[in-house]
């Protein structure tokens, strides 16, 4: 991405993007296709154009789609999204707040 703002426009469908995460500096968008597509934005300006959607910040590094999420596991005390194969972690302070969003009882 060459120019220096981002919009709505500049990234892929919500309805598309599974999760977003950071690494070296850069947004990685993870799509249903299975395809990335990289962003040079940090994620929290990723996280604001998706506000009106279903997304929800699990950790400092990680965006996920809400309806993209299968299944959640505990492992060493430690709450786990799993979508499509990948295990993302979702930090103490989020815990109670993700639970609650999908409906489940901590």
């Amino acid at each position: 991405m060459k120019n220096n703002t981002l919009t709505k426009e500049s990234i892929p469908k919500e309805t598309d993007i599974d999760y977003a995460f950071l690494f070296r500096g850069f947004t990685i968008m993870v799509l249903k296709n299975g395809s990335n597509e990289v962003v040079d934005f940090p994620l929290s300006q990723v996280e604001k154009l998706l506000t009106d959607q279903p997304f929800f910040r699990i950790h400092r590094s990680y965006l996920v789609n809400l309806r993209s999420i299968r299944e959640l596991t505990i492992r060493k005390k430690q709450l786990l999204i799993q979508i499509r194969g990948h295990e993302l972690p979702v930090s103490r302070r989020k815990k109670k707040q993700l639970l609650d969003m999908l409906g489940m009882v901590n």
